[in-house]
């Protein structure tokens, strides 16, 4: 399985890319919290126009902007606008963006065009614009901790903390990250004698998930290569399809001995098995292909 990866600094590229596919007389951007705003704030400055977000445009709350910028249309208020376009990061199902639209007063979908960055289909009638194609599975840099492909993830533990060990000098721990979904499996370096300092580390911060593996031993240190083989046998065994690693060589050991993808959060890169003969690659393939020939027609 192959899993698709978007980072910031691919939504950057993609939204400057596709840039002649909304540029328009728009007059306000409206994102969809809490994903849309990071695209709808990059679109907005591309444009030159001032964003918002949906709740702020249904209220006519007062539009602001920084002192040393100029808007290319100075409005006040959102209800100022006639032509607004409302973006959201990514359309699967449509019903998110579908259920926004139907919330609003007529006289104000009646101003509005939606705009998607990602669709999981080639061809759809329910999005005014679409930039760019990327099947499932798929995850995104902005919200990959707090979307259900947790669920399905092996997290390493010291990963996840900003120093390798349980608690500091103050008797805190400190994060990089906290995935606010239930994850599948967690595995630790700790030894199995520290399960319940662990699982307490992990309750107190709001830590949900089904498995933590630890390691049997009480051996201090484990050598690079037998963290790596812990780390794979554990992510083979699990029904887990992601891993979720820090360092990037171990990332790529992961990857390739354990033949899953595996998010390398210091890189903000997914690495993926090679595995392109797989049914989904192929179905990807015919839909890539669909989806370049519908942008082939529209250039035309």
């Amino acid at each position: 399985m192959q899993i698709q990866f978007k980072s910031y600094g691919d939504l950057g590229r993609d939204i400057t890319k596709n840039f002649e596919k909304f540029s328009g007389d728009w007059d306000l951007v409206v994102g969809v919290p809490r994903s849309g705003m990071v695209p709808a704030y990059m679109i907005a400055l591309a444009l030159n126009i001032n964003c918002t977000d949906i709740s702020s445009w249904v209220n006519n709350y007062p539009l602001k902007k920084g002192l040393t910028r100029c808007v290319r249309k100075d409005l006040n208020s959102p209800w100022e606008a006639q032509k607004v376009l409302i973006v959201d990061d990514s359309i699967m199902t449509g019903d998110s963006i579908r259920n926004e639209i139907n919330a609003l007063p007529d006289w104000l979908a009646a101003r509005a065009s939606t705009l998607a960055i990602y669709s999981g289909k080639p061809i759809r009638s329910d999005v005014d614009i679409i930039l760019e194609f990327l099947p499932h599975p798929r995850a995104f840099e902005w919200n990959i901790f707090h979307h259900n492909v947790m669920s399905r993830s092996c997290i390493c533990l010291e990963g996840m903390m900003s120093e390798n060990e349980l608690c500091d000098d103050t008797g805190t721990t400190r994060f990089r990250y906290l995935p606010s979904r239930d994850i599948d499996t967690i595995v630790t370096s700790q030894s199995e004698s520290n399960r319940h300092k662990v699982e307490a580390l992990l309750m107190d911060n709001g830590v949900s998930y089904r498995n933590l593996v630890m390691k049997k031993n009480n051996k201090n240190v484990m050598t690079i290569d037998s963290q790596v083989k812990f780390k794979v046998e554990t992510f083979v065994a699990s029904t887990a399809d992601l891993f979720v690693e820090f360092n990037s060589d171990q990332a790529k050991l992961i990857c390739r001995e354990a033949g899953k993808p595996v998010f390398c959060f210091s890189d903000s890169r997914i690495y993926n098995p090679e595995d392109k003969l797989g049914s989904r690659f192929a179905k990807n393939k015919i839909k890539l292909l669909i989806w370049k020939v519908a942008n082939m027609k529209l250039r035309w």
